[in-house]
């Protein structure tokens, strides 16, 4: 076999998601002893069977407790950026997330919804990105694969659920979804006023490289009516989602700072 022939076939492996993938799986398992968390499974078939989604999750993760899963997408880009906007300038970094939960206690199922925590290390957390190239006329790159990846989180959440449901006694689970990508995370600050709303531009911003971003907002269409709503904002604030968007080169620094903090009324 030539040496072209070798770098030919070599750009066809690199063309594709996998060698990210498998370097990132072999990062985590070599610093496992850094940090809490460990491979749970790998490229893990998923099907939602209110949207009709389905597909291969990349990899999956789980803490030392067995508690905590974190539902990994990796993204390889080439060159770019991801620029999200952050129209507040003077805003501290949020500590908020939401993340699905499954709590059973003496048989019986205590909580098995999308829930309000705290995670650290802080980061921005943000609803609108922009990246480079991106189709005017389709749905926006970001939200479709986090909207993805938020439906195989809780297609995952709930399988593993039904291996301890009048199983087991007691059951405790956090799911979090994170998207892990080679593109370079930049935050836009800005000031609303400097909007223009003749041209819909900016006419000043500060960039700066973040090493991960909570991105937040509305990322399904459906909703569980545990709890009766009466107003449309609280049907919106009760279909957000979060996903953690990360570098890839941060990954192992998020890992070991990762410090997730559960309210108790959660718990009620």
């Amino acid at each position: 076999m030539t040496e072209i022939y070798e770098d030919k076939l070599r750009k066809l492996v690199n063309s594709s998601g996998f060698p990210l993938q498998i370097g990132l799986q072999n990062e985590i398992e070599k610093s496992k002893e850094s940090h809490a968390w460990r491979v749970l499974t790998k490229e893990h078939p998923w099907r939602c069977a209110e949207s009709g989604n389905n597909g291969f999750i990349d990899i999956v993760l789980t803490d030392v407790h067995n508690t905590q899963r974190m539902v990994i997408e990796c993204k390889r880009v080439r060159d770019t950026e991801w620029v999200f906007l952050d129209p507040s300038i003077s805003v501290n970094d949020r500590r908020h997330t939401r993340f699905w939960m499954s709590y059973i206690e003496n048989y019986k199922t205590k909580v098995f919804d999308w829930h309000d925590g705290v995670v650290d290390p802080s980061s921005p957390e943000t609803e609108f990105c922009v990246v480079h190239g991106q189709d005017k006329n389709s749905k926006p790159m970001l939200e479709r694969i986090a909207s993805e990846l938020v439906d195989a989180t809780e297609s995952f959440a709930k399988e593993e659920f039904k291996l301890y449901d009048k199983r087991e006694s007691d059951f405790l689970g956090f799911y979090f979804s994170a998207i892990m990508t080679t593109a370079e995370l930049k935050i836009c600050k800005f000031k609303p006023e400097d909007i223009s709303i003749e041209n819909g531009e900016l006419s000043k911003a500060e960039f700066t490289i973040v090493p991960f971003v909570r991105f937040r907002k509305c990322l399904t269409s459906t909703i569980h009516l545990n709890t009766p709503f009466k107003l449309i904002k609280e049907v919106a604030k009760a279909k957000e989602r979060t996903v953690f968007v990360i570098n890839a080169t941060k990954m192992i620094d998020v890992l070991k700072d990762w410090d997730f903090k559960l309210p108790t009324s959660a718990y009620r």
